[in-house]
C-alpha cells in the first residue's frame, strides 16, 4: 500500500471497528504509522488480535462505546480530549442490518437500523467536532453503501438509512470546508466479509454475475480508499462519494 507520509502519528478514529471491513481500516492505519481508536460495541475478539500480530498494534487503542447512549459517546469524546487533545480522522463505520420485505419489517426493526446507521453517526461526529477542529488536517469519511444509490430488495431500512447519510456528508461537507474540515462518504458494493456470508448464495452469485469485475470487493479495497480519503493527497475532495463496487452501479 501506498505511504501517506502526513499520516503518520495522526490520531484516527474508527467506529464498528470490529467488524471485517472496519478491521481492515484499522490495519491501513495503523501501517501508516496511525494512532488508531478503534470502537466496538460487544465482541472485541478481533480487535485484540490485531493488536497482538500487527507490527504497530501498541498504536491501537481499543474502547468499547455504545454509539446509541449520548453519555458513552461523550465520555468517549472526553476521554479523546484529554488523550491527545485532537482529532485528525474520524471514520463512521458503524452499522448494521435487519432484513425483510417490508411489507412484513416492523418498525423496529426500520428504527434500530437507522438509529445505529445514521444517528449514531450525528451523535459522534457532534460531540467529536472540536477534536476535528483542532487538527491541522481534518477528515471526516461515512461509509454508505450503494444501497443508497440503487435498489435493495429486502433492505428498506438500510437503504433509508445510507441514502440519508450520502444527504448528511454533502450538506456536513458545505458547512465545514470553510474551517478546512473535509467531509466525503464511500459507497461499497458487495464486499467479502462474514455479513455477505450470511446472504444467499443465489443472491451472491446473481450479484457478482453483474458486476463488470466479476468479483466481490475485498475489506482491503475498502480500507485503501477511506486511508486515501484520510490523507492530504485528497485534499481537494470534498462531499463525494466514492463508490467501490466493481463497476455494478456503473451498469
Amino acid at each position: 500500500m501506498y505511504q501517506y507520509n502526513d499520516l503518520k502519528e495522526t490520531t484516527v478514529l474508527v467506529t464498528g471497528a470490529s467488524g471485517d471491513i472496519g478491521l481492515a481500516i484499522c490495519a491501513k492505519f495503523l501501517d501508516q504509522g496511525c494512532d488508531v481508536y478503534a470502537l466496538y460495541k460487544s465482541n472485541a475478539t478481533q480487535l485484540t488480535e490485531l493488536k497482538e500480530t500487527h507490527p504497530a498494534g501498541s498504536k491501537l487503542s481499543i474502547i468499547q462505546c455504545d454509539l446509541a447512549d449520548p453519555q458513552s459517546v461523550s465520555a468517549l469524546c472526553s476521554h479523546l480530549t484529554e488523550a491527545v487533545g485532537k482529532l485528525d480522522v474520524l471514520v463512521n463505520n458503524a452499522g448494521i442490518v435487519k432484513d425483510s420485505l417490508f411489507a412484513s419489517m416492523s418498525f423496529d426493526d426500520f428504527s434500530q437500523v437507522v438509529d445505529t446507521n445514521l444517528f449514531s453517526i450525528f451523535r459522534l461526529t457532534k460531540e467529536a467536532l472540536m477534536l476535528l477542529r483542532c487538527s491541522e488536517n481534518p477528515a471526516i469519511i461515512n461509509v454508505a453503501s450503494i444501497a443508497a444509490i440503487i435498489p435493495s430488495v429486502g433492505q428498506a431500512n438500510y437503504s433509508a438509512s445510507k441514502g440519508a447519510i450520502l444527504g448528511f456528508t454533502r450538506t456536513l461537507a458545505a458547512e465545514l470546508a470553510p474551517y478546512g474540515v473535509r467531509v466525503n462518504a464511500i459507497a461499497p458494493g458487495m464486499i467479502e466479509s462474514k455479513m455477505v456470508k450470511k446472504v444467499s448464495r443465489t443472491v451472491v452469485r446473481g450479484v457478482t454475475a453483474s458486476i463488470p469485475l466479476r468479483r466481490l470487493g475485498k475489506c482491503d479495497e475498502v480500507a485503501n480508499t477511506v486511508v486515501y480519503l484520510g490523507s492530504t493527497a485528497s485534499s481537494y475532495i470534498v462531499g463525494q462519494t466514492i463508490v467501490i463496487d466493481g463497476g455494478l452501479v456503473m451498469r
